[in-house]
C-alpha cells in the first residue's frame, strides 16, 4: 500500500483538465466543499451541488457564477431523498464521474464525560451519520464507472486526541474507518476511493476566524490539491495530507 501522504503522479496546482467529468460535492456551500467547487469549475468540470438550504445555494450561485454549476434542493441525510438526487442529476447532467463528501463541523464544548447526549447524537449524524447516507446514496452509482472517484475530506482531529473536541475526534476516526471498509468492499472494481486529511484551518477570502499562522493552508492550496486528486491517472493511497510535512500520520494497515 501507497505511503500515506506520498502523492504518485499528483501535479499540485497545475490547471489539469476536468472538461466534461461530472463530479457532486455534497456539502458545497460550506467553507471546504465552496473552495473545491471553485477550482472544479476553473478545470472545465461540471458540478452538482445538493443542500436543503435555497438560499445558501443561491449565494454559492452569486459566488461562483458559471453554467456548470447546478445547485439541487434535497436532503443528503435522508436516504430517499440521497437516491432521489443522485438520479434526478444523472438525468439532468449524464453519469456523475466522482463524488467529494465535505460533511460536518468543526465543535468545541464540554469533555465527553459531562457532554450532553443529545449533543453527542447531533454530531455523530452530522460529521458520521451524514458520510455514510452519502456513500449509501451515490457510491453505488460509481463502482463499475471507469475512471470514477469517490473521495472525503477529514481533519487534524481523527489522528490526535483534542481534548474539549472529543466529538470531532471520535466520528474523525470512524470516518476514517468507514472508508476503509467501503474500499476493501470495492476492492477489485473500478472506482477510487481517497480521504484528504486538511490538517490546518483553511483560509478563505472571506476569513474570520482571527489572527492567520503561518503555514496555513489557503482555499487554493485544499481546492487544487482535491482537484489533482480527482484527476484520471492519479496514483496517490486511500489516505491522502495536506500539508504533507506533517508529523501526524494516520497508521496505514
Amino acid at each position: 500500500m501507497p505511503v500515506r501522504g506520498r502523492r504518485a503522479h499528483l501535479r499540485y496546482g497545475c490547471a489539469v483538465t476536468l472538461t466534461g467529468r461530472v463530479h457532486v460535492v455534497a456539502g458545497g456551500t460550506g467553507r471546504a466543499g465552496t473552495v473545491v467547487v471553485q477550482e472544479l469549475i476553473a478545470r472545465g468540470a461540471v458540478v452538482a451541488v445538493p443542500s436543503r438550504n435555497p438560499a445558501r445555494l443561491t449565494r454559492l450561485e452569486g459566488k461562483i457564477k458559471s453554467d456548470r454549476l447546478h445547485g439541487y434542493v434535497g436532503d443528503i441525510s435522508d436516504l430517499s431523498d440521497a437516491s432521489r438526487l443522485r438520479f434526478l442529476m444523472a438525468d439532468d447532467l449524464g453519469p456523475i464521474d466522482a463524488v467529494v463528501a465535505s460533511l460536518g463541523e468543526w465543535w468545541e464544548g464540554s469533555p465527553l464525560l459531562s457532554l450532553d447526549p443529545a449533543v453527542w447524537q447531533r454530531i455523530i449524524s452530522d460529521n458520521l451519520t451524514s458520510h455514510f447516507m452519502v456513500a449509501r446514496a451515490f457510491l453505488p452509482a460509481l463502482v463499475d464507472r471507469a475512471d470514477s472517484v469517490y473521495l472525503t475530506l477529514g481533519g487534524i482531529a481523527s489522528v490526535l486526541a483534542v481534548a474539549g473536541s472529543g466529538p470531532i475526534s471520535v466520528t474523525g476516526a470512524a470516518q476514517a474507518m468507514l472508508m476503509r471498509v467501503l474500499a476493501a468492499e470495492a476492492e477489485g472494481k473500478a472506482v477510487r476511493l481517497h480521504e484528504v486529511d486538511v490538517y490546518t484551518p483553511i483560509v478563505t477570502e472571506d476569513w474570520d476566524g482571527g489572527e492567520i499562522e503561518p503555514g496555513w493552508l489557503s482555499g487554493r492550496d485544499v481546492g487544487a490539491f482535491v482537484a489533482d486528486a480527482l484527476t484520471p491517472g492519479f496514483g496517490g493511497g486511500l489516505f491522502l495530507q495536506i500539508p504533507e510535512d506533517t508529523t501526524f500520520r494516520r497508521n496505514e494497515v
